[in-house]
């Protein structure tokens, strides 16, 4: 009987490593001098200058006779392992995809470098039990230098009032993870009196190197340089010499969704969802899998809603999307209520929207929104306007027109916001073909920012103005993603013994398939990867085998 089992993780390498050559890890060595006093090896001579040595994941174990486990008293010290620079000496290296600067991650810091230093056992006992006083051995004592490049052509240097020193903290621990960074803030004294089994609480997860970051770049006069990315790095040896491991661009720190991915194949109010207001307005289709929704805007303000379990701000990255098909539209159609009113699906404060005083129609009283908003037409033609509302109700919003939904189609929507922008962007297919071109929002500089926690099929009240809507239509579908969640696999089945499996994400260039039979050594698959109703579609291209497992990852 074959064994499958799916698992999700936003990570580039299990605890311990194992992904050799991944993207995570410097892949491509530019150019390499070993400059004066490379270390050579005590009975041949030879040099610790492969310079292969330095490409891959770090090691978390050294093999051979007197090998085993590289741990923060046992460094590597192999040809194969570690690759040397003495005094005038450098190495450039070149990273698959970009390191990116990313506020996300653990304590602002953007890669990692391993050394070869280890702590020295100072009550003698080697073989196990060894404690510290946070000294070194095998360290560099000389001054190194770190700089940035995006090209390979204009560099930035990483101001060394800032920049640790290489080789030196923290010695590396194999068994750690090797995209989290240590806590800058431990010093040598730190580490005093500690065994084994402290360290490990001390460097809490990390596999330990220094870590750097991309917002530490200055131009040639000293001044600070605003550096997105970065695909190239390098390392020289000013004085002394330093042995290198590897590197590791960090990972953004992550926190799961409350939830992913709604179908509405099973009952949504025992899976998390709830209601406010008028619950008239929403029952759940069983037999087709889909949510009935009715927008009365004479009903008072009205949300089917689930909390996401994050906080979102102007500043983080996302996306979601649905399905909607209307079946029965009215706008304009009261008397003495001329006007057009919305359709409303999106995010919303559930704090805010829960408030008697918030009145979406009025534009000065509906607070913290990010929104896909359909107005129908009552003469000045059909409506698309993706909206965002600050905490201080300041809208941004773009209108695409005329742009009518057909009744009975099958409309699929995807919002992504880009925190690094303030852009949001709106895509739409009609019967899964693309749609209309949907014009983008620009959150504006001078407005306050938002706060979103719920995503929401929200009835808006217009009852008493001069705008009114009744439609009734279904929403299905549903996904939700954001940058600092992992994405989850949907849909996972063996299809002639093939793998296949979907995936919603923020960006769907920045993932990969991995398949593991063990959990320790991860393999990236030549899979088929392609968009799917705004969904990765995964299919390993191998048949499936015994004990298999899979990631997506960064």
């Amino acid at each position: 009987m074959k064994r499958i089992i799916q698992i999700t993780l936003a990570v580039a390498g299990l605890a311990g490593g194992g992904v050799l050559q991944a993207a995570q890890f410097a892949s491509e060595v530019v150019s390499y001098e070993p400059g004066e006093g490379f270390a050579t090896d005590w009975a041949t001579g030879e040099g610790f200058t492969k310079s292969d040595s330095i490409l891959g994941a770090p090691s978390h174990e050294t093999p051979g006779e007197w090998g085993g486990a590289v741990t923060p008293f046992s460094p590597p010290y192999l040809m194969d392992q570690i690759l040397s620079i003495g005094k005038g000496g450098q190495v450039t290296l070149k990273f698959e995809r970009p390191i990116r600067n990313e506020s996300l991650n653990p304590f602002g810091l953007d890669f990692i470098v391993f050394g070869a230093a280890g702590f020295t056992i100072t009550n003698g006992k080697f073989d196990g039990g060894g404690i510290t006083d946070g000294s070194l051995f095998g360290h560099a004592e000389g001054e190194t230098r770190v700089s940035v490049s995006m090209d390979g052509s204009a560099w930035f240097v990483l101001d060394s009032e800032l920049a640790p020193k290489l080789d030196t903290y923290y010695p590396t621990d194999g068994s750690g993870d090797f995209g989290v960074p240590m806590k800058p803030e431990l010093a040598a004294d730190h580490f005093a009196e500690a065994g084994l089994v402290k360290l490990s609480e001390l460097y809490a997860g990390s596999a330990g190197g220094a870590g750097f970051d991309l917002g530490w770049a200055v131009d040639a006069e000293g001044e600070p340089v605003a550096l997105g990315q970065a695909q190239f790095v390098r390392l020289e040896v000013l004085s002394g010499r330093a042995e290198i491991d590897a590197l590791s661009d960090v990972r953004p720190k992550t926190a799961p969704l409350g939830w992913h991915y709604e179908s509405f194949a099973t009952n949504p109010l025992a899976n998390g969802w709830m209601l406010h207001g008028d619950e008239s307005l929403f029952e759940w289709d069983a037999e087709a899998g889909a949510l009935e929704v009715t927008w009365n805007s004479e009903k008072p303000n009205s949300y089917f809603y689930r909390p996401i379990g994050q906080t979102l701000t102007e500043k983080d990255s996302f996306a979601f999307t649905f399905q909607l098909t209307l079946n029965e539209v009215k706008a304009g159609h009261l008397d003495g209520q001329p006007y057009t009113f919305e359709v409303a699906i999106g995010l919303l404060n559930l704090e805010s929207a829960k408030e008697g005083g918030f009145m979406r129609g009025t534009g000065t009283d509906s607070p913290n929104l990010v929104e896909w908003d359909y107005f129908p037409n009552t003469g000045f033609g059909a409506t698309v306007s993706p909206a965002l509302a600050s905490s201080k109700s300041e809208f941004s919003a773009g209108f695409t027109f005329p742009a009518e939904l057909t009744k009975g189609k099958v409309y699929t929507v995807r919002m992504g916001y880009d925190g690094s922008t303030g852009v949001l962007k709106t895509e739409m297919l009609e019967e899964g073909k693309p749609w209309k071109t949907i014009a983008e929002v620009k959150r504006k500089n001078a407005h306050a920012g938002f706060l979103v926690d719920t995503f929401s099929i929200s009835n808006f009240t217009a009852k008493g103005s001069e705008s009114s809507l009744l439609a009734t239509g279904t929403i299905d579908e549903l996904a939700i993603a954001t940058s600092r969640s992992g994405p989850s696999f949907v849909d996972v089945h063996l299809d002639e013994g093939q793998w296949r499996a979907r995936a919603f994400v923020v960006a769907p260039d920045d993932w990969q398939l991995q398949r593991s039979g063990d959990l320790r050594d991860w393999k990236s698959l030549d899979a088929v990867q392609k968009p799917s109703q705004f969904f990765l579609r995964f299919t390993d291209p191998e048949p499936v085998g015994r004990n298999q497992f899979y990631r997506i990852t960064r």
